[in-house]
């Protein structure tokens, strides 16, 4: 009888030891199973309580079987790019007006803008000149060579009346992309038009501005700047058209030199220049620089450069013209 009393004994103990086993495994607190590894029975003590919150009143009335039918994450809609610079979403803006070509070689060549004003530009010198004499002035005896080839570079050979025509050029597209009508007394080398003859087209065209280009030289290789010249309010053929003509000069001055960091030269009045004297509306002999001076020569044959004279002269077209009407309209 002892015996079975101590064999019923040792069971007990035995199924004592496996209840306390299995009730510890049940134990969340005990568990060493590595993270993500197998399902975690109860709360994750790991985490703050709110985080097993759900993330929104919408996510809490989801019903639990639309939870877990969500579309893989690589079948979300992804959010577009931020636009790039070449990709503006702005509205394009209209290109620039095309400026139509001019025909060599031809006087007097009219482009007609929009805006109602009238420029003529005038490329000074030509090819060849012409030693052939015309009055300085109307009805003055006194007379002037027609017209002269020019200056040219001290430096490289270039001459004048190709510097000139390649500013005039540009300058013409700048004012049609502004929307003047612009009038080219000359649009090559190879013509035969005197001083007096360009004044008569600037006349004829009745123009609000006639703009002369022209390059200057001096002995003094130092000399350098930007001058431009007009007539004395005594002049015997124009004076009366001083006071336009100095405003007109004064804004491109001012303008050039701005745009470009020149030396202003000066504002210089002269009455011995037949291309002057025969200009019944107003008008400039522009020296945009020394080809005698090395460095200013060099920027004047310089694509950039021209472009900053050609700017500060339109620019000064319109401050000139800001206050004045249409001379045609």
């Amino acid at each position: 009888m002892k015996i079975v009393m101590k064999h019923i004994l040792c069971c007990l103990c035995a199924f004592a030891v496996v209840l306390a086993a299995a009730g510890c495994s049940k134990d969340p607190k005990t568990s060493t199973a590595a993270p993500g590894t197998l399902p975690v029975i109860g709360p994750d003590t790991s985490l703050p309580a709110e985080s097993t919150a759900p993330s929104s009143t919408a996510e809490q009335m989801m019903p639990s079987t639309e939870k877990t039918t969500e579309a893989p994450a690589t079948e979300a809609p992804t959010a577009a790019p931020a636009p790039t610079e070449k990709e503006s979403t702005a509205a394009p803006t209209s290109p620039s007006p095309s400026v139509p070509d001019v025909v060599p070689d031809k006087t007097n060549f009219v482009t007609e803008g929009t805006n109602g004003y009238v420029i003529v530009i005038d490329p000074g010198h030509q090819a060849k000149g012409n030693s052939s004499q015309e009055p300085i002035g109307p009805g003055a005896s006194q007379t002037k060579a027609k017209v002269s080839s020019g200056t040219a570079s001290r430096f490289n050979g270039k001459a004048e009346y190709i510097v000139n025509l390649e500013v005039a050029l540009k300058l013409r597209e700048e004012l049609l992309r502004r929307g003047y009508t612009v009038i080219m007394t000359r649009t090559g080398h190879n013509v035969d038009i005197s001083n007096v003859e360009r004044a008569q087209i600037a006349n004829d065209a009745n123009a609000d501005a006639f703009v002369r280009l022209h390059c200057n030289g001096s002995e003094n290789a130092s000399a350098n700047g930007i001058g431009i010249y007009y007539q004395t309010p005594s002049n015997p053929y124009n004076g009366a058209m001083h006071g336009e003509a100095k405003a007109l000069c004064s804004a491109l001055l001012n303008h050039m030199v701005e745009k470009t960091g020149s030396r202003a030269d000066g504002l210089f009045e002269r009455d011995n220049y037949s291309g002057i004297n025969w200009s019944s509306v107003p008008g400039a002999l522009v020296e945009m620089g020394y080809m005698t001076n090395e460095a200013e020569d060099k920027l004047l044959q310089d694509n950039a450069y021209q472009t900053k004279l050609v700017l500060g002269i339109a620019d000064g077209i319109d401050e000139f013209l800001s206050t004045r009407k249409p001379k045609n309209k």
